[in-house]
Protein backbone atom coordinates (compact mmCIF):
# COMPACT_ATOMS: atom_id res chain seq x y z
CA UNK A 1 0.00 0.00 0.00
CA UNK A 2 1.18 3.52 -0.71
CA UNK A 3 2.45 5.17 2.46
CA UNK A 4 -0.25 7.02 4.40
CA UNK A 5 1.40 10.39 4.38
CA UNK A 6 1.56 10.42 0.56
CA UNK A 7 -2.11 9.93 -0.35
CA UNK A 8 -3.14 13.58 -0.21
CA UNK A 9 -0.17 14.51 -2.37
CA UNK A 10 -0.65 11.54 -4.71
CA UNK A 11 -4.23 12.54 -5.43
CA UNK A 12 -3.16 16.18 -5.97
CA UNK A 13 -5.35 17.39 -3.10
CA UNK A 14 -2.65 19.25 -1.18
CA UNK A 15 -4.28 22.68 -1.54
CA UNK A 16 -7.91 21.59 -1.61
CA UNK A 17 -8.53 22.41 2.05
CA UNK A 18 -11.55 20.92 3.78
CA UNK A 19 -13.86 21.31 0.81
CA UNK A 20 -12.82 18.09 -0.95
CA UNK A 21 -15.69 16.53 -2.93
CA UNK A 22 -15.99 12.99 -4.19
CA UNK A 23 -15.35 14.35 -7.69
CA UNK A 24 -11.97 15.69 -6.53
CA UNK A 25 -11.04 12.23 -5.24
CA UNK A 26 -12.23 10.52 -8.45
CA UNK A 27 -10.29 13.04 -10.56
CA UNK A 28 -7.18 12.48 -8.43
CA UNK A 29 -7.44 8.72 -8.77
CA UNK A 30 -7.90 9.03 -12.54
CA UNK A 31 -4.78 11.16 -12.90
CA UNK A 32 -2.66 8.92 -10.68
CA UNK A 33 -3.76 5.74 -12.50
CA UNK A 34 -3.48 7.25 -15.97
CA UNK A 35 -0.03 8.71 -15.27
CA UNK A 36 1.25 5.38 -13.94
CA UNK A 37 1.76 6.59 -10.35
CA UNK A 38 -0.78 4.03 -9.14
CA UNK A 39 -0.01 0.66 -10.68
CA UNK A 40 -2.48 -2.15 -11.46
CA UNK A 41 -3.13 -4.21 -8.35
CA UNK A 42 -2.19 -1.41 -5.92
CA UNK A 43 -4.24 -1.64 -2.71
CA UNK A 44 -6.08 1.47 -1.55
CA UNK A 45 -6.75 2.32 2.10
CA UNK A 46 -10.13 1.43 3.54
CA UNK A 47 -12.81 4.07 3.36
CA UNK A 48 -12.50 5.04 7.06
CA UNK A 49 -8.73 5.29 6.82
CA UNK A 50 -8.78 7.29 3.57
CA UNK A 51 -11.45 9.62 4.98
CA UNK A 52 -9.29 10.28 8.04
CA UNK A 53 -6.21 10.98 5.94
CA UNK A 54 -8.05 13.37 3.61
CA UNK A 55 -10.10 15.02 6.33
CA UNK A 56 -13.47 14.25 4.73
CA UNK A 57 -16.62 12.37 5.63
CA UNK A 58 -16.39 8.63 5.05
CA UNK A 59 -19.47 8.80 2.80
CA UNK A 60 -17.48 11.03 0.41
CA UNK A 61 -14.81 8.34 0.03
CA UNK A 62 -17.40 5.58 -0.38
CA UNK A 63 -19.10 7.45 -3.24
CA UNK A 64 -15.70 8.19 -4.86
CA UNK A 65 -14.64 4.54 -4.72
CA UNK A 66 -18.00 3.44 -6.16
CA UNK A 67 -17.70 5.96 -9.02
CA UNK A 68 -14.14 4.85 -9.83
CA UNK A 69 -15.24 1.20 -9.71
CA UNK A 70 -18.11 1.88 -12.12
CA UNK A 71 -15.62 3.42 -14.55
CA UNK A 72 -13.47 0.29 -14.27
CA UNK A 73 -10.47 1.90 -12.59
CA UNK A 74 -10.89 0.18 -9.23
CA UNK A 75 -12.12 -3.24 -8.13
CA UNK A 76 -13.53 -4.17 -4.75
CA UNK A 77 -12.85 -7.66 -3.38
CA UNK A 78 -14.89 -8.92 -0.45
CA UNK A 79 -12.81 -9.21 2.75
CA UNK A 80 -9.71 -8.06 0.82
CA UNK A 81 -10.27 -4.38 0.09
CA UNK A 82 -10.16 -2.03 -2.88
CA UNK A 83 -7.48 -2.24 -5.60
CA UNK A 84 -6.47 -0.55 -8.83
CA UNK A 85 -7.92 -2.71 -11.58
CA UNK A 86 -5.45 -4.99 -13.33
CA UNK A 87 -7.40 -4.63 -16.59
CA UNK A 88 -7.82 -0.87 -16.84
CA UNK A 89 -7.30 0.94 -20.16
CA UNK A 90 -4.88 3.77 -19.47
CA UNK A 91 -6.04 5.61 -22.60
CA UNK A 92 -9.64 5.42 -21.38
CA UNK A 93 -8.60 6.84 -18.02
CA UNK A 94 -6.94 9.78 -19.74
CA UNK A 95 -10.00 10.34 -21.93
CA UNK A 96 -12.30 10.19 -18.92
CA UNK A 97 -10.17 12.51 -16.86
CA UNK A 98 -11.98 15.54 -18.24
CA UNK A 99 -15.34 13.99 -17.40
CA UNK A 100 -14.12 13.46 -13.85
CA UNK A 101 -13.56 17.16 -13.39
CA UNK A 102 -10.53 18.21 -15.45
CA UNK A 103 -11.55 20.96 -17.89
CA UNK A 104 -8.09 22.14 -18.96
CA UNK A 105 -7.32 19.55 -21.64
CA UNK A 106 -7.77 20.00 -25.37
CA UNK A 107 -9.37 17.68 -27.87
CA UNK A 108 -6.60 15.54 -29.34
CA UNK A 109 -7.35 15.35 -33.11
CA UNK A 110 -6.90 18.53 -35.19
CA UNK A 111 -10.10 20.54 -35.56
CA UNK A 112 -11.41 22.60 -38.47
CA UNK A 113 -12.89 25.86 -37.20
CA UNK A 114 -15.04 28.00 -39.46
CA UNK A 115 -13.80 31.51 -40.12
CA UNK A 116 -16.51 33.70 -38.63
CA UNK A 117 -16.85 37.41 -39.40
CA UNK A 118 -16.52 40.00 -36.63
CA UNK A 119 -20.33 40.17 -36.54
CA UNK A 120 -20.34 36.95 -34.49
CA UNK A 121 -17.39 37.80 -32.26
CA UNK A 122 -18.34 41.30 -31.12
CA UNK A 123 -21.40 40.91 -28.93
CA UNK A 124 -22.83 43.01 -26.10
CA UNK A 125 -21.10 42.38 -22.75
CA UNK A 126 -23.30 39.70 -21.23
CA UNK A 127 -22.87 40.82 -17.62
CA UNK A 128 -23.95 44.33 -18.51
CA UNK A 129 -26.95 43.03 -20.45
CA UNK A 130 -28.04 40.96 -17.46
CA UNK A 131 -27.75 44.00 -15.21
CA UNK A 132 -29.87 46.05 -17.65
CA UNK A 133 -27.32 48.87 -17.68
CA UNK A 134 -26.34 48.32 -21.33
CA UNK A 135 -28.54 49.68 -24.11
CA UNK A 136 -28.46 47.89 -27.43
CA UNK A 137 -29.03 49.25 -30.94
CA UNK A 138 -29.81 45.90 -32.57
CA UNK A 139 -30.30 45.15 -36.25
CA UNK A 140 -34.05 45.70 -36.10
CA UNK A 141 -35.68 43.30 -33.66
CA UNK A 142 -39.28 43.68 -32.48
CA UNK A 143 -40.13 44.66 -28.91
CA UNK A 144 -41.17 41.58 -26.95
CA UNK A 145 -42.95 43.88 -24.48
CA UNK A 146 -45.58 44.55 -27.13
CA UNK A 147 -46.47 40.89 -27.53
CA UNK A 148 -50.07 40.01 -26.58
CA UNK A 149 -49.02 37.80 -23.68
CA UNK A 150 -52.49 36.67 -22.65
CA UNK A 151 -53.25 35.59 -26.22
CA UNK A 152 -49.94 33.75 -26.57
CA UNK A 153 -50.49 31.99 -23.24
CA UNK A 154 -53.96 30.90 -24.28
CA UNK A 155 -52.86 29.58 -27.67
CA UNK A 156 -49.81 27.80 -26.28
CA UNK A 157 -51.80 26.12 -23.49
CA UNK A 158 -54.37 24.94 -26.02
CA UNK A 159 -51.67 23.67 -28.39
CA UNK A 160 -49.94 21.83 -25.56
CA UNK A 161 -53.17 20.31 -24.26
CA UNK A 162 -54.23 19.11 -27.71
CA UNK A 163 -50.72 17.94 -28.53
CA UNK A 164 -50.56 15.75 -25.46
CA UNK A 165 -54.06 14.41 -26.02
CA UNK A 166 -53.58 13.66 -29.72
CA UNK A 167 -50.00 12.40 -29.56
CA UNK A 168 -48.47 15.23 -31.59
CA UNK A 169 -45.49 15.27 -29.23
CA UNK A 170 -44.45 11.78 -30.34
CA UNK A 171 -41.15 11.48 -32.15
CA UNK A 172 -41.65 11.84 -35.89
CA UNK A 173 -45.17 13.27 -35.73
CA UNK A 174 -45.50 15.88 -38.48
CA UNK A 175 -49.16 16.89 -38.14
CA UNK A 176 -48.38 20.27 -36.54
CA UNK A 177 -45.82 21.03 -39.25
CA UNK A 178 -48.44 20.25 -41.89
CA UNK A 179 -50.93 22.63 -40.23
CA UNK A 180 -48.32 25.40 -40.07
CA UNK A 181 -47.47 25.00 -43.76
CA UNK A 182 -51.16 25.32 -44.63
CA UNK A 183 -51.46 28.49 -42.54
CA UNK A 184 -48.24 29.96 -43.96
CA UNK A 185 -49.33 29.28 -47.53
CA UNK A 186 -52.56 31.21 -46.91
CA UNK A 187 -50.71 34.07 -45.20
CA UNK A 188 -48.07 34.37 -47.93
CA UNK A 189 -50.75 34.39 -50.59
CA UNK A 190 -52.77 37.11 -48.84
CA UNK A 191 -49.92 39.40 -47.74
CA UNK A 192 -47.09 38.74 -50.22
CA UNK A 193 -48.85 37.65 -53.42
CA UNK A 194 -47.09 34.28 -53.41
CA UNK A 195 -49.16 31.67 -55.21
CA UNK A 196 -47.88 28.68 -53.22
CA UNK A 197 -49.29 25.49 -51.75
CA UNK A 198 -48.12 23.80 -48.53
CA UNK A 199 -45.91 21.49 -50.61
CA UNK A 200 -43.90 24.55 -51.68
CA UNK A 201 -42.85 25.36 -48.09
CA UNK A 202 -39.98 23.90 -46.09
CA UNK A 203 -40.07 24.81 -42.38
CA UNK A 204 -36.82 25.59 -40.58
CA UNK A 205 -35.69 26.74 -37.16
CA UNK A 206 -34.86 30.30 -38.15
CA UNK A 207 -33.45 32.21 -41.11
CA UNK A 208 -29.86 31.03 -40.85
CA UNK A 209 -30.94 27.40 -41.02
CA UNK A 210 -33.08 28.24 -44.04
CA UNK A 211 -30.15 29.95 -45.76
CA UNK A 212 -27.81 27.06 -44.98
CA UNK A 213 -30.21 24.45 -46.35
CA UNK A 214 -30.90 26.42 -49.52
CA UNK A 215 -27.23 27.26 -50.16
CA UNK A 216 -26.04 23.70 -49.42
CA UNK A 217 -28.48 22.36 -52.04
CA UNK A 218 -26.96 24.68 -54.66
CA UNK A 219 -23.27 25.25 -53.90
CA UNK A 220 -20.45 23.04 -55.09
CA UNK A 221 -16.93 23.94 -53.89
CA UNK A 222 -15.50 26.66 -56.09
CA UNK A 223 -18.87 28.04 -57.23
CA UNK A 224 -19.21 31.80 -57.47
CA UNK A 225 -21.89 33.38 -55.32
CA UNK A 226 -22.83 37.06 -55.50
CA UNK A 227 -23.84 39.26 -52.56
CA UNK A 228 -24.30 42.99 -52.22
CA UNK A 229 -21.33 45.09 -51.06
CA UNK A 230 -23.08 45.51 -47.71
CA UNK A 231 -24.89 42.37 -46.68
CA UNK A 232 -26.05 40.09 -43.86
CA UNK A 233 -22.86 38.58 -42.37
CA UNK A 234 -24.26 35.13 -41.43
CA UNK A 235 -25.33 34.65 -45.06
CA UNK A 236 -21.96 35.16 -46.72
CA UNK A 237 -20.25 33.31 -43.85
CA UNK A 238 -22.45 30.30 -44.65
CA UNK A 239 -21.68 30.52 -48.37
CA UNK A 240 -17.93 30.68 -47.75
CA UNK A 241 -18.09 27.78 -45.28
CA UNK A 242 -19.76 25.68 -48.01
CA UNK A 243 -16.83 26.38 -50.34
CA UNK A 244 -18.22 29.24 -52.43
CA UNK A 245 -16.22 32.12 -53.83
CA UNK A 246 -18.06 35.30 -52.83
CA UNK A 247 -18.18 38.26 -55.24
CA UNK A 248 -19.84 41.59 -54.48
CA UNK A 249 -21.91 44.09 -56.44
CA UNK A 250 -22.55 47.69 -55.44
CA UNK A 251 -25.74 49.19 -54.06
CA UNK A 252 -27.07 52.72 -54.34
CA UNK A 253 -30.23 54.59 -53.36
CA UNK A 254 -32.29 52.24 -55.54
CA UNK A 255 -30.81 48.95 -54.37
CA UNK A 256 -28.54 46.45 -56.08
CA UNK A 257 -26.80 47.70 -59.23
CA UNK A 258 -28.07 44.91 -61.42
CA UNK A 259 -25.90 45.77 -64.44
CA UNK A 260 -22.87 44.67 -62.42
CA UNK A 261 -24.46 41.23 -62.07
CA UNK A 262 -24.67 41.05 -65.86
CA UNK A 263 -20.98 42.00 -66.11
CA UNK A 264 -19.98 39.26 -63.66
CA UNK A 265 -21.99 36.68 -65.57
CA UNK A 266 -20.13 37.55 -68.78
CA UNK A 267 -16.80 36.73 -67.09
CA UNK A 268 -17.74 33.56 -65.21
CA UNK A 269 -20.83 31.51 -64.34
CA UNK A 270 -22.42 32.36 -61.00
CA UNK A 271 -24.40 29.90 -58.93
CA UNK A 272 -26.77 32.36 -57.30
CA UNK A 273 -27.14 35.88 -56.00
CA UNK A 274 -28.30 36.50 -52.45
CA UNK A 275 -30.11 39.75 -51.75
CA UNK A 276 -32.70 41.42 -49.52
CA UNK A 277 -34.61 43.54 -52.07
CA UNK A 278 -37.56 44.68 -49.95
CA UNK A 279 -35.51 46.51 -47.29
CA UNK A 280 -31.86 45.96 -48.18
CA UNK A 281 -29.80 44.76 -45.24
CA UNK A 282 -28.24 46.84 -43.75
CA UNK A 283 -28.84 50.01 -45.82
CA UNK A 284 -32.71 49.68 -45.80
CA UNK A 285 -33.13 50.81 -49.46
CA UNK A 286 -35.72 49.06 -51.64
CA UNK A 287 -34.85 47.54 -55.01
CA UNK A 288 -36.53 49.60 -57.73
CA UNK A 289 -39.17 47.90 -59.89
CA UNK A 290 -37.25 48.13 -63.19
CA UNK A 291 -34.17 46.58 -61.58
CA UNK A 292 -36.31 43.72 -60.27
CA UNK A 293 -37.48 42.96 -63.79
CA UNK A 294 -33.95 43.13 -65.15
CA UNK A 295 -32.60 40.83 -62.43
CA UNK A 296 -35.25 38.19 -63.15
CA UNK A 297 -34.44 38.42 -66.85
CA UNK A 298 -30.71 38.00 -66.14
CA UNK A 299 -31.39 34.93 -64.01
CA UNK A 300 -33.34 33.35 -66.87
CA UNK A 301 -30.69 34.31 -69.46
CA UNK A 302 -27.62 33.19 -67.52
CA UNK A 303 -29.19 30.34 -65.57
CA UNK A 304 -28.37 31.44 -62.03
CA UNK A 305 -30.65 31.29 -59.00
CA UNK A 306 -31.80 34.10 -56.71
CA UNK A 307 -32.03 33.63 -52.95
CA UNK A 308 -34.42 36.34 -51.84
CA UNK A 309 -34.57 36.96 -48.11
CA UNK A 310 -37.62 38.99 -47.08
CA UNK A 311 -36.99 39.36 -43.37
CA UNK A 312 -39.47 42.11 -42.40
CA UNK A 313 -42.03 42.33 -45.20
CA UNK A 314 -44.95 43.31 -42.93
CA UNK A 315 -43.32 46.51 -41.67
CA UNK A 316 -43.80 48.95 -44.53
CA UNK A 317 -44.79 52.51 -43.56
CA UNK A 318 -44.89 54.34 -46.91
CA UNK A 319 -47.35 53.24 -49.58
CA UNK A 320 -47.80 49.58 -50.42
CA UNK A 321 -44.91 47.14 -50.03
CA UNK A 322 -43.21 45.72 -53.10
CA UNK A 323 -44.31 42.24 -54.06
CA UNK A 324 -41.44 39.75 -53.68
CA UNK A 325 -39.42 38.66 -56.70
CA UNK A 326 -40.76 35.18 -55.98
CA UNK A 327 -44.32 36.38 -56.66
CA UNK A 328 -43.62 36.85 -60.39
CA UNK A 329 -45.52 33.97 -62.06
CA UNK A 330 -42.99 33.78 -64.90
CA UNK A 331 -39.92 33.20 -62.73
CA UNK A 332 -38.38 29.76 -62.14
CA UNK A 333 -35.18 30.79 -60.40
CA UNK A 334 -36.15 32.41 -57.07
CA UNK A 335 -35.79 30.74 -53.68
CA UNK A 336 -37.72 32.74 -51.11
CA UNK A 337 -36.59 32.81 -47.46
CA UNK A 338 -38.63 34.32 -44.63
CA UNK A 339 -39.19 34.15 -40.89
CA UNK A 340 -41.77 34.84 -38.23
CA UNK A 341 -39.09 36.06 -35.81
CA UNK A 342 -39.48 39.69 -36.88
CA UNK A 343 -43.14 39.48 -35.95
CA UNK A 344 -42.92 37.71 -32.60
CA UNK A 345 -39.25 37.85 -31.54
CA UNK A 346 -36.14 35.76 -31.97
CA UNK A 347 -37.20 33.15 -29.38
CA UNK A 348 -39.95 32.01 -31.76
CA UNK A 349 -37.68 30.01 -34.04
CA UNK A 350 -39.67 29.61 -37.22
CA UNK A 351 -38.14 30.23 -40.61
CA UNK A 352 -39.24 28.93 -43.98
CA UNK A 353 -38.06 28.40 -47.54
CA UNK A 354 -40.50 28.72 -50.43
CA UNK A 355 -39.70 27.13 -53.77
CA UNK A 356 -40.70 24.51 -56.33
CA UNK A 357 -41.74 21.13 -54.98
CA UNK A 358 -38.58 19.34 -56.12
CA UNK A 359 -36.43 21.91 -54.29
CA UNK A 360 -38.52 21.67 -51.11
CA UNK A 361 -38.33 17.86 -51.21
CA UNK A 362 -34.53 18.10 -51.45
CA UNK A 363 -34.31 20.58 -48.57
CA UNK A 364 -36.54 18.48 -46.33
CA UNK A 365 -34.53 15.36 -47.10
CA UNK A 366 -31.30 17.16 -46.21
CA UNK A 367 -32.89 18.63 -43.10
CA UNK A 368 -33.60 15.16 -41.73
CA UNK A 369 -29.87 14.81 -41.12
CA UNK A 370 -30.14 17.73 -38.67
CA UNK A 371 -33.59 17.32 -37.16
CA UNK A 372 -36.46 15.04 -38.05
CA UNK A 373 -39.05 17.56 -36.99
CA UNK A 374 -39.38 20.87 -35.21
CA UNK A 375 -41.18 21.97 -32.07
CA UNK A 376 -44.65 20.49 -32.62
CA UNK A 377 -46.32 22.56 -29.90
CA UNK A 378 -44.82 25.84 -31.15
CA UNK A 379 -45.78 24.97 -34.73
CA UNK A 380 -49.36 24.24 -33.67
CA UNK A 381 -49.55 27.53 -31.76
CA UNK A 382 -48.15 29.55 -34.70
CA UNK A 383 -50.57 27.87 -37.11
CA UNK A 384 -53.50 28.90 -34.93
CA UNK A 385 -52.19 32.45 -34.44
CA UNK A 386 -52.08 32.85 -38.22
CA UNK A 387 -55.39 31.13 -38.93
CA UNK A 388 -57.26 33.06 -36.21
CA UNK A 389 -55.94 36.40 -37.47
CA UNK A 390 -54.16 37.13 -34.16
CA UNK A 391 -50.76 37.47 -35.82
CA UNK A 392 -52.12 39.96 -38.35
CA UNK A 393 -53.75 42.00 -35.58
CA UNK A 394 -50.54 42.02 -33.54
CA UNK A 395 -48.56 43.28 -36.54
CA UNK A 396 -51.09 46.03 -37.15
CA UNK A 397 -50.99 47.16 -33.49
CA UNK A 398 -47.22 47.01 -33.12
CA UNK A 399 -46.60 48.78 -36.45
CA UNK A 400 -48.14 51.95 -35.02
CA UNK A 401 -45.59 51.90 -32.19
CA UNK A 402 -42.72 51.17 -34.53
CA UNK A 403 -43.58 54.01 -36.88
CA UNK A 404 -43.64 56.40 -33.92
CA UNK A 405 -40.29 55.09 -32.72
CA UNK A 406 -38.78 55.61 -36.15
CA UNK A 407 -39.87 59.26 -35.99
CA UNK A 408 -38.44 59.67 -32.48
CA UNK A 409 -35.08 58.24 -33.54
CA UNK A 410 -34.90 60.44 -36.63
CA UNK A 411 -35.70 63.52 -34.55
CA UNK A 412 -33.13 62.65 -31.85
CA UNK A 413 -30.41 62.01 -34.42
CA UNK A 414 -31.10 65.29 -36.19
CA UNK A 415 -31.02 67.32 -32.96
CA UNK A 416 -27.89 65.57 -31.66
CA UNK A 417 -25.80 65.36 -34.84
CA UNK A 418 -27.27 67.79 -37.37
CA UNK A 419 -25.34 67.84 -40.64
CA UNK A 420 -22.65 65.52 -39.25
CA UNK A 421 -24.81 62.58 -40.27
CA UNK A 422 -26.78 61.57 -43.31
CA UNK A 423 -29.79 59.30 -43.26
CA UNK A 424 -32.83 58.70 -45.39
CA UNK A 425 -36.29 57.71 -44.24
CA UNK A 426 -36.77 54.12 -45.42
CA UNK A 427 -40.08 52.97 -46.82
CA UNK A 428 -40.33 50.45 -44.01
CA UNK A 429 -38.43 48.09 -41.76
CA UNK A 430 -37.31 48.34 -38.15
CA UNK A 431 -33.94 50.05 -38.52
CA UNK A 432 -32.21 53.14 -39.93
CA UNK A 433 -28.93 53.27 -41.81
CA UNK A 434 -26.92 56.31 -40.69
CA UNK A 435 -23.69 57.49 -42.31
CA UNK A 436 -21.34 59.85 -40.48
CA UNK A 437 -19.15 62.68 -41.71
CA UNK A 438 -15.48 61.93 -42.29
CA UNK A 439 -14.28 63.46 -39.03
CA UNK A 440 -15.97 60.67 -37.01
CA UNK A 441 -14.35 57.22 -36.99
CA UNK A 442 -17.29 54.84 -36.74
CA UNK A 443 -15.13 51.89 -35.66
CA UNK A 444 -13.81 54.03 -32.80
CA UNK A 445 -17.33 55.25 -32.11
CA UNK A 446 -18.54 51.67 -31.60
CA UNK A 447 -15.70 51.04 -29.15
CA UNK A 448 -16.28 54.27 -27.25
CA UNK A 449 -20.01 53.58 -27.04
CA UNK A 450 -19.38 50.52 -24.85
CA UNK A 451 -17.95 52.84 -22.20
CA UNK A 452 -21.15 54.89 -22.38
CA UNK A 453 -23.30 51.82 -21.84
CA UNK A 454 -24.38 51.47 -25.48
CA UNK A 455 -23.76 48.64 -27.93
CA UNK A 456 -23.74 49.36 -31.68
CA UNK A 457 -22.30 47.39 -34.57
CA UNK A 458 -19.67 49.09 -36.70
CA UNK A 459 -20.64 49.39 -40.36
CA UNK A 460 -17.55 47.46 -41.46
CA UNK A 461 -19.05 44.29 -39.97
CA UNK A 462 -21.55 44.23 -42.83
CA UNK A 463 -18.85 44.24 -45.53
CA UNK A 464 -17.90 40.83 -46.97
CA UNK A 465 -14.59 42.36 -48.07
CA UNK A 466 -13.83 43.93 -44.70
CA UNK A 467 -14.01 47.49 -46.03
CA UNK A 468 -14.14 50.44 -43.66
CA UNK A 469 -17.75 51.65 -43.72
CA UNK A 470 -18.55 54.91 -41.97
CA UNK A 471 -22.11 53.97 -41.11
CA UNK A 472 -24.26 52.31 -38.46
CA UNK A 473 -27.46 50.29 -38.62
CA UNK A 474 -29.65 51.45 -35.74
CA UNK A 475 -32.62 49.26 -34.91
CA UNK A 476 -35.32 51.30 -33.19
CA UNK A 477 -38.21 48.87 -32.66
CA UNK A 478 -36.97 47.14 -29.50
CA UNK A 479 -36.61 50.42 -27.52
CA UNK A 480 -39.35 52.68 -26.20
CA UNK A 481 -39.31 56.38 -27.17
CA UNK A 482 -37.74 57.32 -23.82
CA UNK A 483 -35.08 54.64 -24.26
CA UNK A 484 -34.29 55.89 -27.74
CA UNK A 485 -33.72 59.41 -26.37
CA UNK A 486 -31.24 58.05 -23.81
CA UNK A 487 -29.52 55.81 -26.35
CA UNK A 488 -28.91 58.67 -28.80
CA UNK A 489 -27.53 60.80 -25.95
CA UNK A 490 -25.02 58.04 -25.21
CA UNK A 491 -24.19 57.77 -28.90
CA UNK A 492 -23.54 61.51 -29.06
CA UNK A 493 -21.19 61.39 -26.06
CA UNK A 494 -19.30 58.50 -27.63
CA UNK A 495 -18.96 60.42 -30.91
CA UNK A 496 -17.21 63.30 -29.16
CA UNK A 497 -14.39 60.93 -28.20
CA UNK A 498 -14.09 59.30 -31.61
CA UNK A 499 -13.09 62.30 -33.75
CA UNK A 500 -10.34 61.54 -36.21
Amino acid sequence: MVQIRHWRLLLDLGNAGAGISYRDIVSGLARAIGDGRLHPGTALPGTREMAAMLGVNRKTVIVAYEEAAIKGWLVSRERSGTFVSSAFDRGAVHASDTLAGRQDRLFAPPLQALSLPAYFNELPPQGAMRDHCMMYFDNGSPDHRLLPQAILHRHYRRALREGLRNGRVRYGNLESASQLRVALAAMLGATRALAVSPSNICLTQGTQMALHLAAAALIRPGDTVVVERLSYPPAWAIFQALGARVEVVDIDAHGCQVEQVDTLCRHRPIRFIYLTPHHQFPSTVSLRADRREKLLALAARHGFSIIEEDYDHEYHFTGRPYAPLASDPRQRHVIYVGSLSKLLGSSFRCGFVVGPENLVATLESNQYLLATHGDAILQKMLAELIADGELRRHVRRSSKHYRQRQEVLLDCLQRSFGDRISTRVPEGGLALWVTFCDDIDVDALARQAIGEGLFVRSGSQFSPQGESINGLRLGFASMSPDELVRAVARLQRASLRSRR
